[in-house]
């Protein structure tokens, strides 16, 4: 178990403050936000590699805070792998155990059979890394970080420098380690798909401070700030407060709502959503995957985002100025608890 209890950290005007994690043996737990939030720092504040300014530290029942990195029993591996040049994959995984003073033992000859079956790198152990692809140079930095029996595995980003489709496969791959080998992880990511995909429990950091944790579905369907929402995706978010508004959406009080794009439905002809509404179609982008269209009410009250497939958007022949049916389902109201 890794307790982090009131971590400050102070770096020029930066400053991490008053952050407690708990993340239970075995468990996934991924740092959300966006770029400069502090997600790194904290990381590294954790593998003793950021020097604290206040609070505690405790992996397995033992306080690490004042511990030297080596001390630590915790591994990290970088976005850019961090592999030296000049030694073979086999080497690169191994070269850790030359530190431990029990590096001879089976357990770790076990460990690299079991990584290197599982990163499928048994083809590759005699190359440098200067002829390896950037997901081979990620198993091999996954498989090094793993072999030595870490209490703790941090990866930093471990996924962003990677193409898409290369991406999706070291990504499932590391679903499956954690699965096999039941390694503690905390990842830094800003994806919320790899969020969504990988972790037990999210911590959501916004300029130094947590600012929401949870499951996935914690923070996807409860968000407690309009940061939040909008972070994980909800573009469609509103302030609620005249009386006839507030009986429709069945409040009691003022409040703010949400929507995700993808819950909305569009169609030429009316609908039988729950709440519908008239309009038009102001504008569209193609996102490649999926096309994103701005609505606008036909009293022009307010606008909406909603996600159509491609497939979905030429199938309704949709057009900008087109007047349009659409709406959503009371399901997928969400309240934002401020």
């Amino acid at each position: 178990m890794i307790r982090v209890h009131d971590l400050h950290i102070k770096l020029g005007i930066f400053e991490i403050k008053n952050v407690n994690l708990q993340v239970a043996k075995g468990e996934f737990l991924v740092l959300l936000g966006p770029s400069a939030a502090g997600k790194s720092v904290i990381l590294e504040s954790i593998a003793g590699l950021v020097p604290i300014s206040k609070g505690k530290i405790v992996v397995n029942n033992r306080d690490v805070t004042y511990l030297k990195p080596e001390k630590r029993n915790i591994s990290i591996c970088y976005q850019d792998y961090n592999l030296f040049p000049h030694l073979n994959v086999r080497d690169n995984i191994c070269y850790g155990l030359r530190f431990k003073k029990d590096k001879n033992r089976v357990k770790y000859s076990k460990n690299f059979r079991t990584l290197i079956k599982l990163l499928e790198l048994e083809e590759i152990l005699d190359r440098l890394p200067l002829n390896l692809s950037g997901g081979e140079q990620q198993r091999v930095s996954l498989a090094r970080g793993l072999i030595g029996n870490p209490d703790v595995l941090l990866l930093d980003e471990p996924l962003s420098s990677l193409d898409p489709n290369i991406k999706w496969t070291i990504q499932e791959e590391l679903k499956s380690i954690h699965q096999t080998i039941h390694t503690t992880i905390i990842m830094v990511t800003h994806d919320f798909t790899e969020a969504n995909y990988l972790a037990d429990k999210v911590a959501l950091i916004h300029n130094g401070e947590i600012v929401q944790q949870g499951t996935i579905e914690d923070i996807f369907q409860r968000p407690h700030s309009i940061f939040v929402a909008q972070f994980t995706g909800i573009k469609n978010v509103f302030w609620l407060s005249e009386d006839e508004e507030l009986k429709s959406f069945e409040l009691k009080q003022p409040a703010h709502i949400g929507i995700r794009p993808e819950n909305i439905y569009i169609h030429q002809r009316s609908l039988s959503t729950y709440y519908q509404y008239q309009g038009r179609i102001d504008s569209f982008r193609n996102n490649g995957i999926y096309m994103e269209i701005e609505l606008s009410t036909a009293d022009a009250k307010r606008n909406y985002i909603a996600y159509l497939t491609l497939n979905r958007f030429f199938e309704l022949k949709l057009e900008k100025d087109m007047p349009i049916h659409f709406g959503f389902n009371k399901k997928d109201l969400i309240v934002i608890n401020l």
